[in-house]
């Protein structure tokens, strides 16, 4: 596939160039975008978790608040041009605006930075944004677009103060709690996106280096936090949508490959996760479906994800998957979703479970504002079981109401 992705690249140039002097009328001018989300959230954890912290070494009780402000704010700058030769390219930069709830310390202020350049054999997009397979997947609705690892109850963040329930340390899929595979999250890649026929559209990615924003390898910690190494990705997708009817079908499909291996070696690091981790690069695939039927303002959809690795790294086997149903009409929608996964997490028989499930509604007040409002619950449990403080679990409510604007 990098040799395809390669030789891709050198048609696109070679089309530039046999095209002519390729001079655009006027530079591009950047427009501003972006969406603005505040949710005033009521949480409720368990009370044994509360009472240990989920913590070997934690003797105390830790009382988190029952109520908090969270938020997601991004600003969009992008523009594009058309060259005289037909050629269209553009830019596109995210800027994390404050109020993020994946954590205010997060050193990555800009989310995602690239350029796409589309004619008639396609598009292609180098820098950083999510790969081909997450671009073209389809999972279960949310009124609320308050779902997947963006989502304030769903977002797999981890910390006392960046989740609405807090997940204790128990292993979920990589790229957090969504059925699209997100391994490799916004690193620095080519994604080419082929035209629609008849309703069928292709992708495939490249990813040089899986490390969003460095140039060093990628750290995948199994249950033992014992590190695991990834370089090249390689992906494939194909999305297809289309009505028959008065009925909306959309389906997707797709894959990744990569391997990792021991960042530790064989023995210094090891420690009691050894068995999980043997030296020497052993392959792993992930797999993506999903699909979606729609009619008169109903949408019901569903999708899967799983993780499949060599025996050497079992440690990152894993699955998810999701269902939900959406109604809207006018400027009303509600919606009902459900998420759960199980990951191998360490060399401890069994799986660590999440389970999550959610309702949410949506009322536009006007162009680009709406209220939104979800209720859910969640529950997180370790495989270790008794072997961890207040046995690996935590579980709660959520309920929360916010305004988004998007601009």
């Amino acid at each position: 596939m990098k040799k395809v992705l390669i030789a891709s690249t050198a048609l696109v140039a070679a089309t530039m160039l046999s095209a002519g002097t390729a001079s655009a009328s006027e530079k591009i001018k950047l427009n501003l975008g972006g969406f603005s989300k505040w949710f005033v959230v009521g949480a409720w954890q368990d009370d044994n978790y509360q009472a240990g912290d989920n913590s070997a070494t934690a003797t105390g009780q830790k009382d988190y608040n029952n109520v908090d402000v969270k938020a997601d704010n991004e600003i969009f700058f992008g523009g594009s041009t058309t060259l005289d030769n037909g050629l269209k390219v553009g830019v596109d930069v995210q800027l994390e605006a404050g109020g993020n709830h994946q954590g205010s310390d997060s050193a990555d202020l800009i989310d995602e930075s690239y350029i796409w350049i589309e004619g008639g054999f396609g598009k292609f997009i180098i820098g950083s944004e999510n790969n081909g397979t997450y671009l073209l997947h389809v999972n279960a609705p949310d009124a609320a677009g308050n779902w997947n690892e963006g989502g304030m109850l769903t977002g797999n963040f981890g910390g006392n103060n960046s989740s609405v329930i807090v997940n204790p340390g128990v292993s979920g899929l990589g790229g957090g709690n969504t059925t699209a595979i997100a391994t490799d999250g916004d690193a620095e890649k080519i994604t080419y996106v082929a035209p629609s026929f008849y309703g069928l559209t292709v992708g495939a990615s490249y990813v040089p280096n899986s490390k969003e924003d460095d140039r060093g390898p990628t750290q995948i910690a199994n249950g033992a936090g014992t590190g695991v190494t990834t370089g090249e990705i390689y992906g494939a997708a194909a999305l297809y949508a289309n009505t028959f009817g008065g009925v909306g079908v959309k389906a997707s499909a797709g894959w990744v490959t990569y391997s990792v291996e021991d960042a530790n070696g064989a023995t210094a690091g090891n420690g009691a996760g050894a068995a999980a981790f043997l030296p020497g690069k052993t392959g792993v695939n992930e797999y993506a479906f999903g699909g979606q039927l729609s009619y008169a303002g109903f949408t019901v959809g569903g999708s899967y994800r799983k993780v499949a690795a060599d025996a050497a790294v079992d440690a990152l086997d894993g699955n998810g998957w999701d269902a939900g149903i959406q109604y809207a009409s006018g400027p009303y929608a509600v919606s009902f979703a459900y998420f759960k996964s199980k990951v191998e997490g360490a060399a401890t028989p069994g799986d660590d479970e999440i389970e999550i499930y959610q309702a949410s509604g949506k009322y536009a007040l006007g162009p680009g504002v709406d209220v939104l409002a979800t209720v859910g619950h969640a529950k997180f449990e370790d495989e270790a079981g008794a072997g961890v403080a207040n046995n690996g679990k935590n579980e709660g409510w959520a309920v929360m109401t916010g305004l988004s604007l998007a601009f």
